[in-house]
């Protein structure tokens, strides 16, 4: 069984050239520990909840968790979401159906009209962490920042659900927070294979902090 489990989204799982080789993978050779990496494509915290049963065993010492991206993603407020895992042939036929759905709505005008909102809003956000923390007392849980986008209108609500993120350090004694996001910001030119992922130096940097962080806790637990 893993001793690392990885929870996150394609930052997470790392873009096609990273496949493996994600800061999860070179985090856990530096520290030399086994890991399950299951970092998802466009997942947010209700996808986490489902890989975390799935994955989640007593031998994790460390659970990575990182979402936010989609999260925070504001559409229309009357648009349903469709789960991206567990996944099946009729989740994906409808996601292209919501998907039409909500190209409509914006060219109709509908999103001015009628409002936007977050895909997961902020209190569920947090509650779905909430209960995994509640779950993995045994564990170290480091909550990783959402790196800011380039797409510079996102990153307003990058910023709160980040925040939420150091609530939840400051409120449990076994989580951690790994601030990213100033470091990304200060470093758009280098740190970026396009607008929203890491690239290879982006990575060592994760990985980087991760294990000053992590040898910081073993140090605090001694």
């Amino acid at each position: 069984m893993a001793e690392i489990l990885a929870l996150g989204d394609c930052n997470m799982s790392g873009d096609v050239n990273f496949k493996h080789n994600a800061y999860a993978e070179r985090f856990a050779r530096r520290i030399e520990k086994s890991v399950m990496n299951v970092g998802y494509t466009m997942a947010t915290t209700r996808e986490m909840q489902h890989f975390f049963q799935n994955y989640y065993t007593k031998e994790c010492d460390i659970v990575l968790l990182q979402y936010g991206l989609v999260d925070s993603w504001k559409t229309f407020k009357y648009a349903p979401y469709v789960m991206y895992y567990p996944d099946n042939l009729l989740r994906k036929i409808g996601r292209k159906v919501v998907k039409k759905y909500k190209k409509i709505t914006r060219q109709v005008g509908l999103n001015t009209l009628l409002g936007t909102q977050n895909v997961v809003g902020k209190t569920e956000y947090q509650t779905n962490i909430e209960n995994l923390i509640l779950s993995a007392t045994n564990s170290i849980i480091i909550l990783i920042d959402t790196i800011p986008n380039q797409q510079q209108f996102r990153n307003n609500e990058i910023v709160q659900y980040n925040s939420i993120l150091s609530l939840l350090s400051e409120r449990y004694n076994n989580c951690y927070k790994l601030d990213l996001y100033q470091d990304f910001l200060k470093n758009m030119d280098s740190y970026y294979l396009d607008e929203t992922h890491m690239n290879d130096l982006g990575y060592n940097h994760v990985t980087d902090k991760l294990v000053s962080l992590y040898e910081k806790i073993k140090k605090e637990k001694v």
